[in-house]
């Protein structure tokens, strides 16, 4: 974990430092192949430690689907924080997350809107494990897909990111958040065709779906009757966990499945 030491350098001194960019571009190059979780969050660990910063959070999330809610946490700060949020339930009032909904520009944390007690408890809870300062950095959705990332960077010292050397932390923690995100869209994709058991067949009706497609014109491309496409995208929806058809055409379609 990283430690409070690194703050006796200001971020001005650790950013100019020789080859910051380098050290930490090499470990974002490395999460392209990140063969599992355990060693993206271990890239994870040192991306936050080369950077200079105490502690980190990367969450990736599906936006505004209440059908397929999807939050992933990748942790490289206390883990009791996140034992704390989950039982206070503070997903639903996560100014980070509601942030990074609708906006791409990163933003220091103390600038990030709060509009109920809850959001303000959320960053109080967060100001407890490393995050008195933060920087919160979105990744937004690519290639038509709708999940979303989000990189929250801290420090036990209020005034870390003020000053010179945030402008050098913004760009290269842009560089590791996209990268993250990235790499959950394809574990994701992973997921589904194994967790759910897709098959050809699956594929081809959620791809004749999501043509826009009736059940009619889908029974006669698939030489079935009407009753066996219902009963097939029944049979798909439970694989999915989704309540419709076209709610499991278009996460298929989103994570690059059909």
């Amino acid at each position: 974990m990283p430690s409070s030491t690194t703050q006796a350098r200001t971020l001005e001194q650790i950013t100019s430092a020789p080859n910051y960019f380098g050290q930490v571009s090499s470990v974002v190059e490395r999460l392209q192949t990140a063969p599992s979780k355990a060693v993206a969050l271990e890239l994870l660990f040192e991306a936050t430690r080369k950077m200079g910063v105490d502690a980190s959070v990367f969450a990736s999330f599906i936006r505004d689907d209440d059908t397929h809610e999807s939050y992933r946490f990748m942790l490289a700060c206390d883990p009791t924080w996140c034992l704390e949020y989950e039982k206070q339930s503070h997903i639903a009032d996560d100014p980070w997350l509601i942030y990074a909904c609708n906006h791409s520009e990163p933003i220091k944390g103390r600038d990030v809107p709060t509009y109920s007690r809850k959001q303000k408890e959320t960053l109080t809870l967060s100001e407890s494990y490393g995050f008195r300062s933060s920087v919160v950095i979105p990744s937004p959705s690519s290639g038509g897909t709708s999940r979303l990332g989000v990189l929250c960077l801290g420090s036990h010292d209020p005034d870390f990111f003020d000053g010179p050397g945030f402008m050098s932390l913004k760009l290269i923690a842009r560089s590791l958040a996209m990268e993250l995100h990235e790499w959950w869209v394809r574990v994701v994709r992973t997921e589904l065709m194994v967790d759910a058991a897709l098959t050809t067949e699956d594929l081809q009706l959620l791809k004749l779906e999501r043509s826009g497609l009736s059940t009619k014109d889908i029974a006669r491309d698939l030489a079935i009757s009407l009753r066996a496409v219902d009963s097939r995208f029944y049979r798909v929806n439970a694989k999915l966990g989704t309540p419709s058809r076209k709610a499991s055409a278009r996460i298929a379609a989103e994570y690059g499945l059909i």
